[in-house]
């Protein structure tokens, strides 16, 4: 009977400390993605996992969940790519999301897909509908980025799909305040003040600097070789657009 019992105080002892090591420090924040998701995290400061040519479908993001601070808050800006396409049957897609997050014990804080002047812009209004219906009774934050403001056009970048910082940040400090996370929990990492800003006009959804039309379609014709990914640069206040 004493080993029994001292067999089930290890157990008891073993699950408290995996549950104290779970819990990460209060505070604690990561931006996962896509290259929307980018732009977020060189406005917000957070430790950033989003990358380009992610997608709601596939394993791209459950791989980025898999690789957040157990117990932090993540932040997660996804849909923009799958809205260019069709928005059916992501269903199994998000419960592959939410089941890795719930593995982690992450708190979850959706950023929904913006507008976009481009023909799909109907489609990104159904998917952020779809979202906010998906998530309205349960443990995930969802916010939407559908609003006056974004859809003014005022905040996107040349290719109509990508923000200039100034959009970027109005999009953190909207989720930020709508989550309840605090504003001096924004930690700047080097992967943060590092991350390369991918070219404008990819369907990879880099987060583009202010480019003209003229040579977002040139880029699209023919991608340059010659010249590297311009690293991101700290965000300038007193930037315009």
């Amino acid at each position: 009977m004493r080993m029994v019992s001292r067999a089930c105080l290890a157990i008891v002892a073993g699950a408290i400390a995996v549950t104290a090591a779970d819990a990460a420090e209060p505070g604690v924040g990561v931006v996962v993605g896509d290259s929307l998701g980018v732009g977020v995290t060189m406005a917000s400061g957070l430790k950033g996992l989003a990358r380009i040519s992610v997608f709601i479908r596939g394993g791209k993001a459950v791989q980025q969940i898999n690789q957040a601070p157990a117990g932090a808050t993540a932040f997660v800006v996804l849909g923009s790519n799958d809205a260019e396409g069709s928005i059916k049957g992501l269903d199994s897609s998000i419960d592959a999301i939410l089941q890795a997050a719930s593995a982690r014990n992450l708190n979850l804080v959706w950023i929904g897909p913006p507008c976009v002047r481009r023909p799909w812009n109907a489609r990104v209004h159904e998917l952020d509908q779809m979202l906010a219906q998906r998530f309205a009774n349960s443990s995930v934050k969802y916010v939407s980025m559908w609003d006056e403001k974004i859809c003014s056009g005022s905040f996107n970048a040349g290719d109509g799909v990508h923000m200039t910082m100034k959009g970027y940040s109005y999009m953190w400090e909207k989720a930020r305040v709508a989550a309840g996370f605090p504003a001096n929990a924004a930690r700047v990492t080097d992967q943060a003040a590092t991350e390369p800003a991918p070219k404008a006009g990819h369907k990879a959804r880099a987060p583009a600097a202010q480019e003209r039309p003229r040579k977002i379609a040139a880029r699209n014709a023919s991608p340059p070789r010659s010249a590297p990914p311009t690293a991101a640069r700290p965000m300038d206040p007193h930037q315009g657009g």
